[in-house]
């Protein structure tokens, strides 16, 4: 019996050991798996290269546990296969994970660890997010072709080519060299990929060695690892020769330098044997005009030009007159030691000319400043020129009189071609001194060519009284204004005492809401009764509240710093006046009053009520005709045209603003501007822009009869873009359709995610292809083809509707579009506000938009301030003879009206040749503003003058009467910066 009991003791004992006599589980040792990190983010990745990252395993426990695999759920990640492994307590193990995007876009999922780990689910799968975005590799290589110039066969002659990488992920570099030629070209860099970082840039060693005489070319490939990224190509070539000395250049050609100014170049002489060759120097012969020298000419040691050695030849082109220069020729004495060979000649050619970089004005004129005030005034210079100049060495010396300063540090300023710098100076008198006068004289570095402008500055200080004004209005209300619109008041002041005011510096404040803008006005005398008027805009971008500061100067002791409070309130609804902003223009006191309309609109789904219609400002100037009797019940979905006329009472600006009184919240505003005249003639002044940014927006017809016609347009993408190419100009580009609802599919669907419905939104709004297109998107003649072909599903062609609704709220601010649920298919970022804007509209139906063509001019107009020059639509359509185009449904004669108006180009859909009509289109939308609108009707056509820089141009333009507008020939247009004066009778 004792016996049994030891055995069931035993028993009992070796169970305990086992399973621990069966006690809970909670009493038992616990295995724990960890990993680190827990969830693997890859980040950006690179689109067809692998990135690799670690997960440790590790045993929290103090149990051992199993780890027998792991998998990833997503394709495109791959465990690297491993043996099952255990893991005790405390140990650790790591599993590489690989991720290798496919293509563009956001990924997510998870990793799956197959265990026995007491903390892991009954199935036994661990699980770790990971997630990562495959983002396009590549790189830019910013210049296309290399020349080695002339190389002596067996020589070496290098070379670098710059290559960026502008990405936020690394990309796999590689270089190849392709071509017959291929042998006498090479790089350390080249045959091996290598990995450039996000932002690096890497400069690549080139070498050419010639091994036969006469010219090599090859092709240097540099590619990406990227499955749809094509190798971006760079020409190399070079020349192999035989001799022994080189010079180079052999000609030298100044072009053409302004007369006065100094252009230097320089030569180099290179012992290309392996003697020595004797140098005597240089001399120059043959220079009849006196306007060549010799800079500078370094004699080698010995006067021995030793093998491989190099001396340097400075040679400088002063033009006197204007016209090409008789050649000269500058001899070197060179030659091998103990001959006496003579030495080579180089040719010396150049032209004078005026200097394509401009300073105006000159002189630059304060006029009348006040004792014991300033006055600050810019000087812009204009760069004219092909390329790039530096502005250098900015010199401000007085002459007499007063203190005159350059507001600013001096420094030398880069001024791109095209564009101008400003350089501001301050002028203060000196008491009791009367007038003063200054110069300034800057340099102006073009290439190796250095020449000095100069500009007079002048100034006369006069003792005031202190000013006695008045500040119309105390407060600038603008009231309610919608989102987008852009209204102009004034912000004035008025000398009310009997003697003369100075008034200086009126401007926008700092820290006022950007919503405020104004052009700062030059200093000002003010006679008695007189006023000094600050035209401010404001633009609200949004919904609430906007507030700033209209400043000024003026002579007052106490009281001299003059500010304003401006208010303004962006609203957006179904009630709206447009347009908001009317400008009157110049007007004869004796030529009775001139008429303009605004439309109040009343979109409400219900009746609006309008109070009252008021004038404030400079009210007997304007008058306003309508057919209210308030209150007034504006009926749902109505619009109502009202009258305003202008009648100058006498010679001077104003400004009033017409206030429209709903039955709560602030007035709607819509803003009136002119100007009184006594003057027979009239001048318009204009400022040729370099047009270096542009905004496009296509719009394409998504009809069922355009397939063709789609294609024609993607395929001759880069005959539109010929002159903004050829210009430099930064430009967006965006596309969008005539359709507004979605298609009712069934014969066919459209694809880019709105089934044919854009309502304005860019192509295409699911966001399968960059939507806005810039000088630095990838493939930008692919992405246009594909955002260009949109679709032959819709019927109901709404194109001028289209463009409105692309341009206006809620899309044009907004990365997203509230009224969808597509994500990120807003049109913000497209329109800039210093852009010019071109639409072009492409379609071979008739436009069938709800609003008249008026409506949708006005409102491009009023994106741009209703500035002209920086609008402009075109139409590639059916023309209105349509016997010459059969497979036009219609004349799209709207769109040919909206184009005339705003001198835009009007090309057939039926072209023949669809790269010369995209070509023309570009020239207008890229190319110089060859259009200026006029301000007031010519009298008498035939005396219209036209000067450009001062000098009256009697050919290369004409007047168009339909549109009021001088236009220049195309190869006469004004260069940028130009300074265009028209003057015309103006008549009544």
């Amino acid at each position: 019996m004792l016996g049994f009991r030891w055995v069931c003791t035993a028993a009992c004992l070796l169970a305990l050991v086992v399973v621990g006599c069966e006690r809970p589980s909670s009493q038992r040792a616990q295995s724990g798996l960890r990993a680190s990190p827990e969830k693997l983010e890859f980040g950006l990745s690179a689109v067809g290269v692998t990135k690799t990252m670690k997960v440790r395993l590790s045993n929290g426990g103090r149990a051992p546990f199993k780890v027998h695999g792991a998998t990833a759920t997503l394709p495109n990640v791959e465990v690297v296969p491993f043996e099952a492994f255990e893991l005790k307590a405390g140990g650790e193990q790591e599993v590489e994970v690989r991720f290798t995007p496919a293509v563009e876009g956001e990924v997510a999922g998870v990793l799956q660890v197959l265990t026995d780990a007491d903390n892991v689910s009954k199935d036994g799968v661990a699980q770790f997010d990971l997630a990562g975005k495959g983002v396009k590799a590549w790189v830019e290589v910013p210049v296309r072709a290399i020349e080695f110039g002339n190389v002596e066969l067996g020589r070496v002659e290098a070379r670098e080519l710059v290559v960026r990488n502008p990405t936020q992920v690394e990309s796999p570099v590689r270089l190849d060299f392709d071509g017959a030629d291929a042998d006498e070209f090479g790089s350390s860099e080249s045959g091996a990929a290598f990995v450039l970082q996000p932002g690096e840039e890497r400069r690549l060693p080139l070498t050419f060695l010639p091994t036969r005489l006469g010219a090599a070319s090859v092709q240097a490939r540099v590619s990406v690892a990227c499955p749809t990224c094509e190798p971006i190509v760079v020409a190399l070539s070079g020349t192999g020769i035989a001799t022994l000395l080189e010079v180079t250049p052999l000609r030298v050609d100044f072009g053409r330098v302004a007369v006065g100014a100094t252009s230097e170049e320089r030569i180099t002489v290179r012992n290309l044997g392996t003697e020595p060759m004797s140098f005597g120097g240089v001399k120059l012969v043959d220079d009849s005009g006196n306007v060549f020298r010799v800079v500078s000419s370094t004699l080698p040691p010995g006067n021995v030009l030793a093998s491989g050695a190099v001396v340097e030849v400075r040679v400088a082109f002063t033009p006197k007159v204007s016209g090409p220069v008789p050649a000269a020729r500058l001899e070197l004495d060179v030659r091998p030691v103990g001959t006496t060979k003579p030495g080579p000649k180089v040719t010396l050619t150049g032209e004078g000319g005026t200097s394509c970089v401009v300073l105006q004005p000159d002189p630059l004129d304060f006029g009348t400043v006040a004792e014991g005030m300033n006055a600050t005034r810019d000087v812009q210079v204009l760069n004219r020129c092909r390329t790039d100049v530096l502005l250098s060495d900015l010199k401000l010396t007085t002459k007499k009189g007063g203190y005159f300063m350059l507001a600013t540090a001096p420094s030398s300023q880069p001024i791109p071609a095209g564009q101008s710098v400003s350089v501001p100076i301050t002028y203060m008198p000196r008491a009791g001194v009367g007038a003063g006068e200054a110069e300034l004289a800057v340099k102006i570095l073009n290439g190796i060519s250095t020449s000095t402008e100069v500009v007079r500055v002048l100034g006369s200080g006069k003792v005031f009284s202190p000013c006695q004004y008045r500040l119309e209005p105390a407060t600038v209300e603008f009231g309610n204004v919608p989102v987008g619109s852009e209204v102009t008041l004034g912000a004035a002041i008025r000398n009310v005492g009997p003697t003369e005011c100075f008034v200086a510096g009126m401007q926008v404040a700092e820290g006022s809401d950007t919503a405020f803008t104004a052009n700062e006005t030059g200093n000002k005398v003010l006679l008695p009764g007189q006023r000094a008027v600050l035209r401010v805009r404001f633009k609200p971008g949004s919904e609430g509240e906007f507030s700033g500061l209209a400043e000024g100067w003026v002579n007052h002791p106490s009281n001299g710093h003059l500010l304003i409070p401006l208010h303004g309130q962006g609203v957006q609804g179904c009630f709206s006046v447009q347009p908001t902003h009317l400008d009157f223009g110049t007007t004869r006191l004796t030529c009775g009053p001139r008429e303009r309309e605004v439309i109040v609109y009343n979109k409400c789904l219900g009746p609006t009520l309008l109070k009252n219609l008021r004038l404030d400002g400079d009210a007997s100037d304007f008058k306003v005709a309508h057919p209210f009797f308030f209150p007034a019940v504006l009926a749902a979905n109505s619009e109502i045209r009202v009258k305003v006329t202008y009648e100058p009472q006498s010679d001077g600006e104003d400004s009033a603003a017409l206030r429209f009184e709903l039955d709560s919240g602030p007035p709607y505003t819509v803003s009136m501007v002119g100007e009184g005249v006594l003057k027979n003639d009239q001048t318009d002044h204009f400022v040729q822009q370099s047009q270096a940014k542009v905004d496009v927006l296509f719009v394409v017809d998504n009809s069922g009869s355009m397939m063709d016609e789609q294609q024609n347009l993607g395929s001759n993408f880069s005959a539109f873009l010929t002159h903004a190419a050829a210009a430099g100009v930064d430009y967006h580009i965006a596309v969008t359709t005539t359709g507004l609802e979605r298609s009712s599919g069934g014969w066919s669907v459209c694809p880019g995610g709105a089934e044919g419905g854009e309502n304005g939104r860019f192509y295409p709004v699911d966001g399968s292809s960059p939507r806005i297109i810039t000088p630095s998107t990838p493939a930008a003649e692919t992405v246009f083809a594909r955002n260009t072909s949109v679709g032959v599903c819709h019927w109901n062609e709404q194109g001028l509707e289209a463009m409105y609704r692309a341009l206006a709220d809620p899309l044009v601010y907004n990365m997203d579009d509230p009224r969808s649920p597509q994500p990120m298919d807003g049109n913000a970022g497209f329109l800039r506000d210093d852009a010019k804007l071109a639409v072009i509209a492409v379609t071979d139906e008739e436009d069938f938009s709800p609003q008249s063509v008026s409506f949708y001019e006005s409102f491009l107009l009023a994106l741009k301030g209703d500035d002209r020059s920086k609008v402009l639509f075109s139409a590639i359509a059916g023309p209105s003879d349509l016997s010459s185009c059969p497979r036009a449904s219609s004349s799209g004669s709207r769109y040919i009206q909206l184009a005339q108006n705003t001198g835009g180009v009007v090309e057939s859909i039926c072209t023949a040749n669809w790269a010369a009509s995209l070509e023309r289109i570009s020239e207008n939308a890229f190319g110089p503003n060859r259009s200026f609108p006029l301000s007031d009707k010519p009298s008498d056509t035939t005396r219209i003058v036209v000067r450009v820089d001062g000098a009256e141009v009697t050919s290369g333009w004409t007047y168009d009467p339909t549109t009021n507008t001088v236009i220049f020939d195309v190869d006469a247009a004004p260069g940028p910066g130009a300074a265009v004066e028209i003057t015309y009778p103006v008549g009544c």
